[in-house]
């Protein structure tokens, strides 16, 4: 994965076969639910300064529209 954004790929879902789409190898079955285990996928995951949404201290997180 690129530091630009994440990239989407596309595997065959292990529980029923399905085509499934993810965020770098990271993927959820809508027809069955099944999913990988995050480790799986291809890149590390972002940590929590990666989010918008956690609070820094001195400052509130946003809050939901």
């Amino acid at each position: 994965m690129d530091e630009g954004g994440a990239e989407i790929t596309t595997t065959e879902c292990r529980g029923c076969g399905a085509q499934v789409s993810g965020l770098g190898g990271r993927y959820a079955c809508g027809v069955c639910g099944w999913v990988n285990h995050w480790s799986q996928g291809s890149g590390d995951l972002p940590g929590p300064e990666a989010d918008p949404d956690h609070p820094r201290p001195g400052r509130r997180g946003r809050t939901p529209a």
